[in-house]
C-alpha cells in the first residue's frame, strides 16, 4: 500500500508523540461568531457546500433569507424582510448545523443562545438576560440569533399566580421577537417539540416559517457517508449505496458516530502496528459498524413526529420530507 505524503507526515507526529493542543474550556457565554463578507474563511466558511440533501429547504432560504440580505436595496423596493423561522423534527437532524450555515451562506453575525444562557435565581433576571440577547445582537447586527432547545424558553403559559415569573419571561420574549428584522435581527429557532410552545410566540410577525426538519433520506445519507469519508484514509471503492441502504431509520448524528467509529479502530491498529502503513477505513469496517449500532430515534418517536407535524405543517402533507446532512 502507497503512503501518501500527508499520511507520513501523519505518522511522523504520531511516532515523535506530538499531542495536539491543549483546547481553552468552552465558554457558557453565548456562541457569537463575526462573519465577514468581504473576508470568508476558504476552510471554515463554506456555507451550503457544507449540506448534504436538504435541495428544497437550501432554495427556500436561498430566495427568503440569503437573496434578501445580499440584495438589501432592490428587497426594500419590494418590503421585503427575511422570515423568522423554527426548525422542528427529530433530533440529530440537523437543525443547528443548518442554521450556522445560513449565517455563513450570506456572511452575517451568529449568535447561538441554549437555555442556560438565560438562566438566572434572581426575580426577573431571565427577563433581563433576553432583553440583552437582542440588544447585543441588534448593535452587533445584521445577526442571525439562533435559540436552540427553543421549547424550554417559551413553554406554554399557564396563567397561574405560582408561574407569574416564568410567564414574564415568555412575555419578554414576544415582545423581543415582534419584528426583530426591522432592528437587523433574524431569528431561527430549533425544538423536537414545537407543541410544547407557547401559541403566541407561533403567530407571524414573531415566528414567520414552521420548517420540518425530516430525517434523512436516501440520497442524503449517501451524500453524508461520502462527505465524512472525503476527508479520511479510506478504501476508494465504497459502495456508498449500500451504506445508505442499511442505515435506512438513522440520522444525521448516527451516521456521523458510525464513521467516527470505524475511524478511531483503524487509528488504533495504525499505531500499535507501527509499521509507517496507514490503514485505511473498508467497507467491511463500516457494515460491521452499523450492525452494533441501533438508530437514534425509534419507530415510536418517528409517528410522533409525524403526529405532530401535521398539526403544525399540515400543507407539507404530501410534499417531499426535507432532510439535510452534514460534515
Amino acid at each position: 500500500m502507497k503512503t501518501t505524503e500527508m499520511e507520513k507526515e501523519w505518522l511522523r507526529r504520531v511516532a515523535g508523540g506530538i499531542r495536539p493542543q491543549k483546547q481553552d474550556k468552552e465558554s457558557s457565554a453565548p456562541k457569537e461568531v463575526r462573519k465577514s463578507p468581504e473576508s470568508p474563511s476558504p476552510e471554515k466558511d463554506k456555507g451550503f457546500k457544507d449540506v448534504a440533501g436538504m435541495d428544497s429547504l437550501k432554495k427556500f432560504v436561498t430566495e427568503s433569507f440569503v437573496n434578501v440580505l445580499k440584495n438589501r436595496d432592490c428587497a426594500d423596493m419590494y418590503g421585503i424582510k427575511p422570515p423568522s423561522m423554527l426548525f422542528y423534527g427529530p433530533a440529530g437532524c440537523g437543525k443547528t448545523f443548518f442554521a450556522e450555515k445560513m449565517a455563513e451562506e450570506v456572511g452575517i453575525h451568529f449568535m447561538k443562545i441554549v437555555p442556560d444562557d438565560l438562566a438566572c435565581t434572581w426575580v426577573h433576571g431571565t427577563q433581563q438576560k433576553i432583553g440583552e440577547v437582542f440588544r447585543t445582537a441588534e448593535r452587533k447586527g445584521p445577526t442571525l440569533l439562533f435559540f436552540d432547545e427553543f421549547d424550554a424558553m417559551v413553554s406554554r403559559r399557564t396563567g397561574n399566580a405560582d408561574n407569574q415569573h416564568y410567564d414574564g419571561e415568555v412575555n419578554e420574549f414576544l415582545c423581543m421577537l415582534n419584528n426583530a428584522s426591522e432592528r437587523g435581527i433574524y431569528v431561527v429557532a430549533a425544538t423536537n417539540h414545537p407543541e410544547r410552545i407557547d401559541r403566541a410566540v407561533l403567530r407571524t410577525g414573531r415566528i414567520d416559517e414552521m420548517v420540518y426538519i425530516d430525517m434523512p433520506d436516501m440520497e442524503a445519507r449517501r451524500s453524508l457517508f461520502q462527505l465524512a469519508l472525503s476527508k479520511l484514509p479510506a478504501e476508494d471503492d465504497m459502495d456508498l449505496t449500500r451504506l445508505a441502504t442499511l442505515t435506512e431509520g438513522y440520522n444525521c448524528s448516527d451516521i456521523r458516530y458510525i464513521v467516527k467509529s470505524a475511524a478511531r479502530k483503524m487509528f488504533n491498529l495504525t499505531i500499535e502496528k507501527n509499521d509507517g502503513v496507514v490503514r485505511k477505513v473498508t467497507q467491511n469496517l463500516l457494515e460491521e459498524t452499523i450492525k452494533g449500532k441501533s438508530p437514534s430515534v425509534s419507530g415510536r418517536e418517528l409517528r410522533e413526529y409525524e403526529r405532530v407535524r401535521s398539526e403544525f405543517s399540515p400543507k407539507d402533507e404530501h410534499s417531499m420530507p426535507t432532510t439535510v446532512g452534514f460534515r
